[in-house]
């Protein structure tokens, strides 16, 4: 039989059009490997959950900087100023001692920053307690002082910054135990199947490919 006639008999006997995916299948197929590849940046650096923490912490502080001045204007507490500074300055240092203390090229951290860091956590912490006690005191006394108006005018920004503080010492008190924690759900992480599923087409393909070299 000539190679004419395997052509021919080859081209009867394929199949007339090859299916091809709809476009929701790929779309879920997109987010199935960005799945995957985000799930394998994090197995390589699973204490990056803890530095996004630290990020939400720091831009909720940073957000509400203007109700917690308007609050320490109205309600000058002893403390209360000096709190607020350090707390604004902390909020952004304590983001890059956590990069410090986690270089990309180190597979270990660099124990003087991440003692650092914890220092700095726990300072931010204890600051937005002393914040929340003083301001919470203050607007209970205020309460019973002022008029229905300017309570009413008050309102708004002495609760933003009373539950804010509250907010951002708990988010700040989560990252703190993610950092710590990293290297045990670091391991529950690693346990994650991410290997690329190839399906059978695609190995033909490629054995096909690699008889005909």
């Amino acid at each position: 039989m000539s190679e004419n006639e395997n052509i021919a008999i080859d081209e009867q006997t394929a199949p007339e059009s090859v299916s091809k995916p709809s476009r929701g299948a790929k779309i879920a197929g997109g987010i199935k490997e960005w799945l995957r590849k985000f799930t394998v940046k994090l197995k390589r650096r699973p204490m990056n959950i803890a530095f996004f923490m630290l990020i939400v912490s720091s831009l909720v502080y940073l957000f509400l900087l203007g109700n917690f001045s308007q609050a320490g204007l109205e309600y000058p507490k002893s403390g209360v100023p000096i709190s607020i500074f350090i707390n604004t300055l902390f909020s952004i240092l304590v983001l890059l001692l956590f990069m410090y203390a986690f270089p990309k090229r180190s597979k270990k951290p660099k124990i003087v920053m991440l003692v650092l860091t914890f220092v700095f956590m726990a300072v931010l912490f204890a600051l937005d307690i002393l914040l929340f006690v003083r301001w919470t005191v203050a607007w209970d006394e205020a309460s019973k002082l002022l008029n229905p108006t300017q309570l009413a005018v008050r309102e708004k920004y002495i609760y933003n910054a009373i539950n804010g503080v509250l907010a951002h010492a708990i988010l700040v008190a989560v990252a703190a135990l993610l950092t710590a924690t990293y290297p045990l759900y670091g391991k529950l992480i690693g346990k994650i199947n991410t290997r690329k599923n190839v399906e059978s087409t695609e190995i033909k393909e490629a054995i096909d490919t690699s008889a005909e070299v």
